[in-house]
């Protein structure tokens, strides 16, 4: 009878946990291939202005005047400043690592690529796949948006232990994302800001931290077997203090009136990149407030029942919290 007993138990928690796990949908027959563009290469080989100018269009123009600043093809002194950059030291130091790792990682990012899009053509079948461009800029800004074209810069992905980060003053907390691992999280994130931005320019800070949830989630669903600490960019131990102190976070943002303060001082503490969130503790990430955003934005899924891309287009933001009917109970 015992026996019976415990196999039956084991049974019902078997079909619990069944029951409570998310299913991932098969996008085994999406028709989606991505193959990186690499215009890193091209730029170092080819090196002719009106060559790379006529094969890349408003893309090298973008990549040489936000990227690079030394303006487009056609002004004043740009082959000058264009071969200066070709012949820094920095960014030939910066291709040749961005290389050394593409030549052994290049094909599984395309792999990897392909079937995060495929999720996308799965949510999203209306909508196109970019077109996925490598470049090297010397460590300056590293991603561009350029029409149905994303650029990303891969000398910000060369490893957690580069020396040349430590030798250029990139603070640690930024450096533990800088990796190979993190390129098609940071793709499919910039895919999602592109195609659904935060229209209200001046947002208080409960919708910001819905909106950067909402993005959050948005990548989970694309990188499904990504790890939680990769699709966030935090530590361990930084994802175990949100998850241990959520309620405590949420508290201190009513008790304090911040949820709907516009302030952009305080938006900004709260949301964006820094070595922890300071009003929270040391222990915490920078931007925790987001991962509050991302609690609401499950427990808004859950209750509501609604598809990825009603979530996505849903910009009334007072109703998802409304909706979410958010309580953290630790």
């Amino acid at each position: 009878m015992k026996k019976n007993f415990y196999i039956l138990f084991l049974i019902c928690l078997l079909f619990a946990a069944c029951k409570s796990s998310k299913k991932i949908p098969n996008v085994d027959n999406i028709a989606v291939n991505v193959q990186v563009v690499r215009f890193d290469k091209d730029i170092f080989s080819i090196q002719d202005v009106s060559v790379l100018h006529k094969k890349y269009g408003s893309f090298f123009d973008n990549f040489c005047d936000l990227i690079l600043g030394i303006g487009t093809h056609d002004s004043v002194e740009f082959q000058n400043n264009f071969n200066r950059f070709l012949g820094d030291s920095i960014v030939q130091l910066a291709q040749n690592k961005a290389s050394e790792i593409l030549n052994n990682y290049e094909q599984t990012l395309n792999k990897e690529l392909t079937q995060a899009f495929k999720f996308y053509k799965y949510y999203f079948p209306e909508k196109n796949i970019p077109q996925i461009y490598i470049f090297t800029s010397g460590f300056n800004p590293s991603l561009i948006l350029d029409k149905n074209i994303i650029g990303i810069g891969m000398d910000k992905f060369l490893g957690s232990d580069e020396d040349t980060y430590k030798y250029l003053g990139f603070s640690k907390y930024l450096v533990q994302n800088m990796r190979k691992e993190r390129i098609v999280c940071e793709v499919i994130g910039a895919l999602a800001m592109d195609e659904f931005p935060l229209e209200n320019m001046n947002p208080a800070l409960i919708e910001k931290m819905i909106y950067e949830g909402k993005i959050l989630y948005f990548k989970q669903q694309l990188c499904p077997y990504m790890s939680e600490n990769d699709l966030s960019g935090f530590a361990e131990d930084n994802m175990n203090f949100c998850k241990n102190n959520e309620k405590q976070m949420w508290l201190y943002l009513i008790e304090n009136k911040l949820l709907y303060s516009n302030n952009y001082t305080v938006i900004t503490k709260f949301t964006e990149d820094a070595p922890f969130t300071y009003d929270f503790s040391q222990e915490s990430p920078g931007k925790a407030a987001n991962w509050v955003g991302f609690r609401i934005i499950e427990q808004y899924v859950n209750k509501t029942n609604t598809s990825l891309a009603n979530l996505m287009n849903e910009t009334d933001y007072e109703k998802i919290l409304r909706e979410s009917k958010y309580n953290p109970k630790n």
